[in-house]
């Protein structure tokens, strides 16, 4: 009897130690941060629709906030000087085609002539200069047609791509001159998200295991385009572009989510040792102590460590460093 105290005694000390402190695996306690920003849904086409020529505004079919196919008359202009114009350069062209014929049908004769030895060779070439400048001339009032069709056209302002009027800046009687500011018309059809992404946080928004876009009360997959390489000075962001499965209404204000794909430590599995935060981790059938120097106090930290990694749950406030 006396023999089997010595042993009983160890047994119970042994158990003792060994419930100072338990053990779980990182994977079991590890948290995934869900990471935010804001976002907004902006159109990938925005024109700012102004007059090319003077004229006063005849009419305004679409008014803000309508849509629009691409090809819609947006706004007319007073046209009728334009016509004029078309109708000048027609009468101009059709004179000029005239000369050109008769002045071909002179370099004719004067060829036949010549030949027969008739007229001089002077006489010959001042035809043939006559011609070529009358087709210069053609040439020439063939392009101030051209230019007088291209005036008139351009005093109906058509939808350059489908959309929605986001604004009128002008209205029917104003007076236009080129460069008046008439509307502006944002696509529907292509649109993406943009959200300013704290320049700290890209490297875990890149490796996000997915992206959404939460507004409305609704949540939208989205996917990871681009990011630019310019920093806002003032919020140290930067601007990550993302591409919807499906059409969202330009101007759409939300979220940005995502989860970091990096196993983060709960904030209270950290504890305070000499100045120092760490969490006490289990090498060897030993707890020891592994600073964590980027913890903040009250958020989980990453962990970059198998999720197998032994970490000390149940009596970790009362362990001390090992010396």
């Amino acid at each position: 009897m006396k023999a089997l105290l010595p042993a009983l005694a160890f047994a119970l000390a042994a158990s003792v130690q060994a419930a100072e402190w338990t053990v779980r695996p990182l994977g079991d306690i590890a948290v995934y941060p869900e990471s935010r920003a804001p976002a907004q849904v902006v159109p990938l086409d925005e024109a700012r629709l102004a007059a090319e020529v003077g004229g006063r505004i005849t009419a305004m079919p679409a008014q803000q906030g309508a849509q629009v196919g691409k090809g819609a008359l947006l706004a007319s202009i007073d046209d009728r000087q334009y016509r004029i114009e078309l109708d000048r350069a027609q009468a101009h062209l059709q004179l000029v085609s005239s000369r050109v014929k008769l002045a071909e049908a002179q370099f004719l004769q004067a060829e036949s002539l010549a030949a027969k030895n008739f007229i001089s060779p002077d006489g010959l070439r001042i035809r043939r200069t006559e011609l070529e400048v009358q087709q210069s001339e053609l040439a020439a009032a063939r392009a101030n047609l051209a230019a007088a069709r291209l005036a008139l056209d351009k005093t109906r302002i058509k939808a350059p791509f489908a959309g929605v009027v986001r604004e009128r800046q002008a209205s029917v009687g104003d007076l236009a001159v080129p460069g008046t500011p008439l509307l502006v018309l944002a696509a529907t059809g292509n649109t993406e998200v943009r959200a300013r992404v704290p320049a700290t946080q890209l490297a875990a928004l890149k490796g996000a295991r997915g992206w959404t876009l939460v507004a409305g009360g609704s949540s939208l997959p989205l996917k990871l385009e681009r990011i630019s390489p310019l920093v806002d000075k003032a919020g140290q962001t930067r601007e990550a572009i993302f591409s919807t499965p499906e059409a969202v209404p330009p101007g759409t204000a939300g979220e940005l989510r995502w989860t970091t794909p990096v196993a983060h430590l709960p904030a209270a599995y950290v504890q305070q040792r000499e100045g120092r935060a760490g969490v006490f981790l289990v090498r060897d059938g030993k707890p020891l102590f592994h600073p964590l120097p980027q913890f903040q106090p009250g958020r989980p930290v990453p962990l970059e460590l198998p999720l197998d990694t032994a970490v000390v749950d149940q009596g970790r406030q009362t362990l001390g460093i090992a010396r």
